[in-house]
């Protein structure tokens, strides 16, 4: 199962502004007390543009990837309670919230092309509930002592169309490590994770490791929990006129002008992968735009706005 994206500098000259939304889960419609882990054997569930990845084995009655769920239970420890929050709700007070059980990773995209912001998350209550008390086949986090670095994390990878790599982000669900132990946790809210500044974030994969294991398997019960997926999808904006503007010289070596505005624009310049690597405002006609020679020999984007107006161009660096 993969999904593919639309790269993002191939729309720059057909789609010129972001519609802003919310992954919130409460779209779907559950019991109360419930949940869905694919035992339909659908392979996924949506909410919103996202898609989220489940595998069910029907030989074994298991899952991993994502199932979804408004179980409440904050106090029964194991695996018998693996699709319930520590929060005891979704994000805000919200009924439904996403369960992850990558297994060794889960993957999630959204549907058009766009860009993933970031997410809520939190542990679940089987894996808190293990980290903080310990369990049978997992140890108490900080040991008896309270001074085991251990550590629960959560590795967020955005990915390309052939599934490999493309930028990486690692976000602690418990952090013992610290020589200060009045600053160690177990996560108990909800807690915001930052991807705006992401390489290709239309497409995200995790995994988790724990300092806890045995037999090159991990103890801490692989479990987590999100909620409110925030992303900015390519939508058309015919009433946007287009500047009859000039960018040169093209290829560049350490600067840009641009020609042809009747005011002052803003000026913003995106790599290859849609990331914004520099910003200019007031810009005007035959300004030059200097210290660009830090930037890598490759592609990039100029996005030109002057106004309700905007221009759109492909650049190369030499």
């Amino acid at each position: 199962m993969r999904l593919f994206y639309l790269a993002i500098f191939a729309l720059f000259l057909t789609f010129n502004s972001m519609a802003q939304s919310v992954a919130k889960f409460d779209d779907r419609t559950l019991a109360p007390e419930s949940f869905w882990n694919g035992s339909d054997q659908s392979g996924s569930f949506k909410s919103s543009d996202v898609t989220f990845l489940n595998l069910y084995n029907t030989s074994w009655q298991s899952w991993s990837g994502f199932a979804l769920s408004n179980m409440t239970d904050m106090t029964t420890a194991g695996y018998g309670n693996q699709y319930s929050a520590i929060t005891g709700k979704g994000f805000d007070q919200s009924a439904n919230y996403a369960v992850c059980y990558p297994s060794p990773s889960a993957e999630l995209g959204i549907t058009l092309p766009g860009k993933i912001t970031g997410f809520y998350v939190t542990n679940s209550t089987y894996a808190y509930l293990s980290m903080k008390n310990g369990d049978a086949f997992a140890k108490k986090f900080g040991g008896e002592t309270g001074n085991d670095p251990d550590y629960f994390k959560l590795m967020i990878e955005t990915i390309d169309a052939t599934g490999q790599p493309v930028d990486t982000l690692d976000f602690y669900l418990a952090d013992f490590r610290s020589a200060d132990n009045s600053k160690d946790y177990i996560l108990n809210n909800w807690t915001w994770v930052d991807l705006s500044e992401m390489k290709l974030t239309g497409n995200l994969r995790f995994s988790l490791s724990s300092s806890d294991n045995s037999f090159g398997f991990m103890n801490t019960p692989g479990y987590f929990c999100m909620d409110d997926l925030k992303y900015a999808v390519m939508v058309s904006a015919p009433e946007v006129q287009q500047i009859q503007a000039a960018v040169f010289p093209n290829p560049f070596v350490d600067g840009i002008t641009i020609s042809g505005l009747k005011g002052m624009a803003r000026v913003i310049i995106y790599d290859a992968s849609g990331r914004k690597v520099a910003e200019y405002d007031n810009i005007s006609t035959n300004q030059k735009i200097n210290n660009l020679e830090g930037l890598n020999s490759g592609v990039y984007f100029v996005q030109i706005s002057e106004g309700n107006n905007q221009f759109n161009s492909k650049l190369i660096k030499n």
